[in-house]
């Protein structure tokens, strides 16, 4: 219950940040072209809070639902303008004031999407060098001779510190079909280049892990079984683990490791079992029930306590990217391009087939991933945050009636033809548009469906 309250708070803090800061984009720039605005709403439906501000008595509105929002401007294709206010409509402004403020909704998100990756970056990124593991065989990772032990260093001449940072670039290679050159470091510090072939893009883009379809396991050093974060109201905290408890033993056999130790967790969903600890020289017992979970790969347990860093093996593997203000908006530039790019390659590639479908999220994987990240810290949540504003900014710029794009749409053809599309032409264009986004949600609920049940 906790996990859940804590993925829906965070959904909506995520979804509310998002929505505002979209319509605020369009709010600010039609006011900027001397455009009235009527009601700024966040939520659709009906009003939880309402106040009028301004010379205008614009309506400021929070709604019951909140998966949207929506600027209201004085419009004559909408209802009666005032005698006197005809400039200020907005159906009455030129075609460059529209664009601009239509425009504005989507670039407020790639706004937002660099000044979260900056922040991000400023309070310091945690990640894991990336350091390969186990290599499939006959996988793209092995015929490129990947071997265990060997850290990738840069990635098309491009350096790389984490694995974060390793996995999105060779997914957006991924996404190009390139066969890619790799620098990697050797057991022996030597730089060896390899190259990676991704030209079977129909099989690295389905359906799982990418590095799992890579034929890549980031390398996992042999841990010892010692407690570190518990989670409030986990598992672990309602049986009274504490961060510094070794486990020993669970219902009487030795654990030999962390990851012998996460094993028989996964595996002992919702068994009650018991556990032998070891807390400050004395050893106790104590009596665990690992949550049930439904992942890609079917129902496992989870306790909601991690791993102890602070030890040999995660010490070396431990990198943390933090940077001054300057070089941080930078990196927030250059991740919102990665991302923007990554995202509208994969969108193209789902289009022509070579990519999945079921690649695409609704909210309840986005709230899964809002909760997620929001425990993980506040850096993750920003990334998180980063990344789905980038998404609804593509998203709203889609060619779609109903959505930004679709405006954008008419006035392209607007500016061809040299006058508006007709008004019979916007109708019909607003009744595919709400079938296309129905279909996508309908899409994207089915494929949260899928991931939950199996």
């Amino acid at each position: 219950m906790t996990g859940f309250l804590t993925s829906l708070l965070a959904f909506v803090v995520a979804i509310g940040v998002l929505v505002t800061v979209h319509e605020y984009g369009h709010f600010l720039a039609a006011r900027l072209m001397g455009v009235r605005v009527l009601r700024f709403s966040v939520g659709f439906g009906r009003p939880l809070w309402s106040r009028r501000f301004g010379r205008d008595r614009t309506e400021f509105m929070v709604a019951t639902i909140p998966l949207g929002g929506y600027v209201k401007m004085l419009d004559g294709r909408e209802s009666e303008v005032p005698p006197g206010e005809e400039h200020r409509a907005f159906d009455r402004k030129g075609l460059g004031a529209r664009t601009f403020v239509v425009l504005a909704g989507p670039g407020a998100n790639f706004l937002l999407a660099i000044a979260v990756f900056a922040l991000m970056f400023m309070i310091g990124v945690g990640g894991v060098r990336p350091v390969v593991g186990e290599i499939t065989p006959d996988s793209p990772a092995a015929q490129a001779g990947l071997e265990r032990g060997e850290e990738i260093v840069r990635i098309a001449g491009r350096e790389v510190t984490d694995w974060e940072q390793a996995n999105l670039r060779l997914l957006d290679h991924a996404v190009r079909g390139d066969t890619v050159p790799l620098v990697v470091r050797d057991a022996d510090g030597r730089e060896v280049e390899r190259r990676l072939d991704l030209g079977a893009r129909s099989e690295l883009l389905g359906e799982g892990q990418f590095l799992d379809r890579l034929g890549i396991a980031p390398y996992r050093p042999q841990l010892e079984p010692r407690i570190g974060e518990v989670e409030s109201g986990s598992p672990a905290d309602r049986a009274g683990l504490q961060p510094g408890d070794r486990v020993v033993a669970m219902n009487g056999d030795t654990v030999e490791d962390w990851s012998d130790w996460v094993e028989r967790i996964q595996a002992r969903a919702g068994t009650e079992l018991e556990v032998t600890l070891e807390r400050d020289g004395a050893r106790q017992q104590v009596t665990l029930t690992p949550d049930a979970v439904e992942t890609d790969e079917g129902t496992i347990g989870r306790i909601g306590a991690g791993v102890d860093t602070d030890q040999p093996g995660m010490r070396e593997l431990g990198v943390i990217v933090r940077q001054g203000p300057l070089e941080a908006a930078g990196s927030g530039v250059v991740r919102t391009w990665e991302v923007t790019t990554l995202t509208l390659g994969i969108l193209w590639r789902m289009i022509t087939g070579e990519a999945s479908v079921k690649n695409i999220s609704g909210p309840v994987t986005i709230a899964e991933f809002a909760g997620t990240s929001a425990v993980i810290g506040i850096s993750a949540f920003l990334g998180f945050l980063g990344i789905v504003s980038v998404s609804l900014g593509i998203i709203n710029l889609l060619p779609i009636p109903m959505l930004d794009g679709g405006h954008l749409l008419y006035y392209a053809a607007e500016a061809v033809k040299g006058s508006p599309v007709s008004e019979r032409t916007q109708i019909v264009g607003q009744q595919i548009g709400l079938l296309m986004v129905a279909a996508l949600m309908i899409l994207a609920f089915y494929n949260d469906l899928t991931r939950l049940f199996g």
